[in-house]
């Protein structure tokens, strides 16, 4: 690392660097008192036979116990409790992982519960499982690693987690639960493709409306280059109109619609339930924006030879019937060609002048900043090296990032904020913040269902 000279930067780095160190000092902590925890059944286990007339009350005592002496609730206790005896009796590499500090008890936990599809007997794939996933594991956040447990414990259990998710989805409803001051919370339990689908359109629809309103107050739709009626926006028109919105907002001005987006979509989400009727929809343009979601699927399965699961992208494994009923509802597919190890190395398309882009997409997933889930489909297509200093317009030197991350590379950034990266082989983006601390993202690798 290079040495920090400006003392702003050098304290930075070294608050980070023993945050950093505190987090694994925590994690090995947290390791010994799982393993405490996991001892703490063993004792019931060993005292009280599951299944004895006295396990049940003796499960309760232990519950009690521990909730009232970590003071936390009985939920807690009986996860905590599992989750270390779980690491205790089937989970080594994980517990390992836990005591050394490369990994948090965060990520111990979404390894442990990812893996319920696979039985606790089958010491086998319980291995193979804890081979792939601990390994990713120490290089990503948990919210990634929990996505991509998933999947993996899907691939090597995929008929069980076929039937899982069979059983599961006659299980959809909803529900209302209510809150203080006159508020609700409007639940719908759905397949998992949906959901996301449906918050995706309802944020796509949102955004518009929110871009109308300050396109219309800065007249963004009169003069030679506005957008013609009836016609398609472009990738030129978008950027022009959503730009009204930080203009307006970057002059103090008050836009003629002060929601946020949060509250706009909740909006339309409220709209659509209780008053939009087709043929409104189809008058007022709503249908043509469609909630967007990236599937994987095999080939075989698509065709209808197997049952191998399919994957929504950056969130786990999904009923290959759900995919086979999207795949039939889609304007166009992406083949796409995986290596051994499951990372993307090319796609078919017939739009070439899309096709980088779609590759970028299905091989990033999501925003390549360290940590960060935004899906490709809201990212901005980055120059790894700026496109102004010779950066060639080529997939080993572009990457998907939202745009607050986007910026924090940009050229008009003073030297003491501003952030670089260079892209490796594989799609591989070393980071290197202001103070000389270099962080490594890796684009997620798909899982094979085998």
């Amino acid at each position: 690392m290079a040495v920090v000279t400006d003392p702003y930067l050098a304290r930075s780095a070294e608050i980070v660097e023993r945050c950093a160190r505190i987090d694994r000092e925590i994690a090995a902590l947290e390791a010994e008192k799982a393993d405490l925890l996991g001892e703490r059944v063993q004792l019931l286990l060993d005292d009280v036979s599951p299944g004895a007339p006295a396990f049940d009350a003796a499960e309760r005592s232990m519950f009690a116990e521990v909730s009232a002496g970590l003071r936390i609730s009985r939920a807690a206790a009986s996860r905590v409790l599992g989750v270390g005896w779980a690491m205790r009796d089937r989970f080594p590499q994980t517990r390992s992982a836990l005591a050394a500090g490369d990994i948090s008890l965060r990520h111990a936990t979404v390894i442990v519960i990812a893996a319920t599809p696979i039985g606790i007997h089958d010491r086998d794939t319980l291995a193979a499982y804890e081979e792939r996933v601990v390994p990713f594991a120490q290089q990503e956040v948990a919210t990634r690693t929990e996505a991509f447990a998933k999947s993996v414990a899907a691939a090597v259990a995929s008929e069980t987690v076929v039937e899982r998710h069979r059983r599961a989805r006659e299980d959809r409803a909803v529900t209302v639960q209510d809150r203080e001051d006159g508020m609700s919370l409007f639940q719908l339990l759905i397949p998992s493709v949906l959901a996301h689908a449906a918050f995706d359109r309802a944020t796509a629809l949102a955004k518009q409306t929110r871009m109308i309103s300050a396109a219309t107050a800065c007249n963004g739709f009169e003069g030679p280059f506005a957008p013609q009626e009836g016609c398609e926006l472009t990738d030129d028109d978008l950027r022009r109109l959503t730009g009204f919105e930080t203009m307006a907002e970057g002059a103090g001005e008050r836009l003629p619609d002060e929601r946020t987006l949060d509250q706009v979509r909740a909006d339309i989400v409220t709209d659509l339930l209780l008053a939009a009727a087709t043929d409104r929809l189809i008058e007022n343009g709503l249908d043509a924006v469609r909630g967007t979601v990236q599937v994987t699927i095999a080939a075989t399965t698509l065709a209808g030879a197997d049952d191998r699961l399919a994957e929504l992208d950056g969130h786990g494994p999904i009923h290959p019937d759900i995919a086979r009923a999207l795949a039939g509802g889609a304007e166009r597919w992406e083949r796409l060609f995986l290596d051994p190890s499951g990372m993307i190395v090319c796609t078919d398309s017939y739009a070439p002048t899309e096709r980088m882009k779609k590759q970028l997409r299905a091989r990033d997933q999501r925003c390549r900043f360290p940590g960060c889930r935004l899906p490709a489909r809201r990212c901005q297509i980055d120059h790894t090296l700026d496109h102004a200093k010779g950066g060639p317009t080529r997939l080993d030197n572009l990457s998907c990032l939202g745009e607050g991350h986007h910026v924090l590379k940009h050229p008009d950034n003073a030297s003491r904020w501003r952030w670089s990266a260079v892209q490796k082989p594989g799609g591989v983006l070393e980071w290197t913040s202001p103070t000389g601390r270099v962080y490594v993202d890796t684009p997620m690798p798909r899982v094979q269902f085998v």
